[in-house]
């Protein structure tokens, strides 16, 4: 297996996909302009609205991001502090050795997630060929200078 190649910046990234281990499901995950995020589609858990996001500010000594989860009030939609159970829950490193795979843990809801990213690698190489030839003539058996 391979180590995980660090992103330098979110652009440095074609796309990036999360798969529930779980439920099999997959998600293309976004970027926000001036973002150093991924962002997953919210969902809720225990009357929260939960708003996960891979935050490639916050690396590991691998290069992988950290799961970062906020929190707001589902009827409202009013960010939440990270504070009592939910403080736990905020931020959520790699498991997993060789991959980004998450374990997102909250009340009832469990998330085994594996993130892969698609990269879009320019190569630019430049080939110089010289030529040399050398001759010697002869003239009726003898060398010519």
């Amino acid at each position: 297996m391979t180590q995980c190649k660090p992103a330098k910046s979110v652009s440095d990234i074609d796309s990036a996909f999360a798969t529930n281990i779980n439920t099999n499901e997959t998600q293309e995950l976004w970027v926000r302009e001036r973002s150093y995020c991924h962002f997953f589609e919210p969902f809720e858990v225990a009357g929260y609205l939960v708003k996960l996001r891979l935050d490639w500010k916050d690396l590991d000594e691998q290069g992988r991001p950290t799961l970062d989860a906020d929190f707001y009030n589902a009827i409202s939609e009013k960010k939440l502090k990270n504070s009592g159970k939910r403080r736990s829950a905020h931020r959520t490193k790699s498991t997993s050795q060789f991959g980004r795979i998450y374990e997102w843990e909250f009340k009832t809801e469990n998330l085994r997630l594996k993130v892969v990213l698609h990269y879009t690698v320019a190569l630019h190489d430049e080939l110089e060929i010289a030529d040399v030839v050398v001759a010697d003539v002869y003239r009726n058996g003898r060398k010519i200078d």
